[in-house]
């Protein structure tokens, strides 16, 4: 049986795209500056490559907040201090909380019989307020943020720290659920951990990344779980 079920945050139980457009028309706001929706695919482009570039540790997190708007105002020609909008933006996202459809249902019913652990390599304060705000609390064994562990997925060693931190872990009884081949799925398949790639877009996997099984909704976890 699957005891320990280690969930991705973002694109797998939260909507992490809604709440990035949010917090950008909201931040554009708070800077002064006219927010259009085509900004959002571009900053959203330039976001995600500087993310996928920390995963190959090509850049450090630090790094890649100074960068990700920096990049963008010179990109778009703004003018004025992009830290301004990094601040805006990362208090923003924190205040956006958006589960995608089925996510609360699933992560309450299979808590009765599970230890269910979120894994995300997003800001500590972000997500811990977007999970306050989620209600899905009461229903997690554990937090696992890579801000505090030290490393970022899909490093082995992060997964060794969330290991060491679950009581009485097995390899052979956790399953890794996420929407990302290069973070969640490369990620179990370095640690020795059985992953479930969420895909409900029907994406082609085009990486070394191995899932286990593949699932497009979210509900379809049941009949892997109970199938152990």
């Amino acid at each position: 049986m699957y005891r320990y079920l280690l969930f991705d945050a973002d694109e797998t139980l939260f909507d992490f795209l809604r709440a990035e457009k949010t917090a950008l028309n909201l931040a554009f706001g708070d800077c002064g500056i006219p927010f259009k929706e085509d900004y959002v695919p571009i900053y959203s482009e330039m976001n995600s490559k500087l993310w996928k570039r920390l995963e190959r540790k090509e850049i450090t997190k630090p790094q890649l907040l100074a960068m990700r708007f920096a990049n963008f105002y010179e990109a778009m020609g703004f003018t004025g201090d992009p830290d301004l909008m990094r601040t805006a933006y990362q208090k923003r996202l924190g205040e956006q909380c958006f589960l995608l459809p089925g996510a609360f249902d699933v992560i309450k019913k299979l808590s009765e019989d599970h230890r269910i652990y979120l894994i995300t390599n997003g800001l500590k304060t972000t997500q811990s307020n977007r999970l306050e705000r989620s209600g899905l609390l009461p229903y997690l064994s554990g937090v696992f943020i890579s801000e505090e562990v030290g490393y970022e997925k899909p490093d082995r060693k992060y997964f060794e720290k969330v290991k060491e931190s679950i009581p009485g872990f097995k390899e052979e009884e956790a399953l890794i659920i996420g929407d990302s081949l290069t973070s969640d799925i490369l990620g179990g398949n370095n640690a020795g951990i059985k992953t479930v790639w969420f895909n409900p877009g029907g994406k082609v996997n085009n990486t070394k990344a191995e899932p286990y099984r593949i699932i497009k909704a979210i509900e379809d976890i049941y009949a892997i779980v109970t199938s152990s």
